[in-house]
């Protein structure tokens, strides 16, 4: 995946950078390895060094690129019966799906950005958002702000540790990036236990 990374950062500087990252950010919903929040934070973290890529149009492609997977996701949960796939039918995985959708329903935006730090958080609730039929209008309100949060505060996270820390850039990147790692697996700790509690 740090390859893909690359990739992306070799465009920082062409028009093409954006409608690319936004398709690895969609991407992402439905293969969860592809390093959504890297990108986002080292792509913050360039910027805070060099000025680019811009942060507005950063900011727009990764909320569209999420809205965009998210909604991939919801069409797959609406359509196919997912709660059935084989890998999801145990009676743990069927508790935790349940959670997800009571989660959903009662915190709204809340539970949608907190599920973003969840391993795979962001395609289950997209899957459950779709086999229970949210309307769609509700679905895109609520993907479009988490989607917006979530990219913002990626972005925040790489560019203020970029500028906290004064080393060549990509010194910083990499800091910027393992930091997002470390902060993240605290976050998506405590975010599984306050979305789904400790028993499963």
């Amino acid at each position: 995946m740090q390859d893909i990374q690359d990739f992306v950062i070799s465009l920082v500087g062409s028009p093409w950078l954006y409608p690319v990252f936004g398709f690895f950010i969609a991407v992402s919903a439905a293969i969860p390895p592809i390093p959504s929040s890297a990108l986002i934070v080292a792509l913050g973290a360039v910027n805070a060094h060099s000025g680019a890529p811009d942060l507005l149009l950063l900011l727009a492609a990764g909320t569209a690129g999420s809205i965009v997977g998210d909604h991939v996701m919801y069409l797959l949960g609406r359509r196919s019966g997912f709660t059935q796939w084989p890998l999801l039918r145990s009676a743990a995985n069927q508790r935790r799906i349940g959670k997800l959708s009571r989660r959903l329903a009662e915190r709204g935006l809340f539970f949608a950005v907190l599920a973003r730090f969840i391993p795979l958080g962001r395609t289950l609730i997209a899957l459950v958002s779709g086999d229970q039929r949210w309307d769609i209008r509700r679905w895109l309100g609520l993907t479009t702000a988490a989607g917006a949060i979530w990219a913002a505060y990626s972005i925040g996270f790489g560019w203020l540790t970029a500028r906290w820390i004064p080393l060549p850039m990509w010194a910083a990147v990499a800091i910027a990036v393992g930091g997002s790692f470390v902060l993240g697996a605290v976050v998506s700790r405590i975010a599984d236990r306050v979305a789904l509690g400790n028993g499963d």
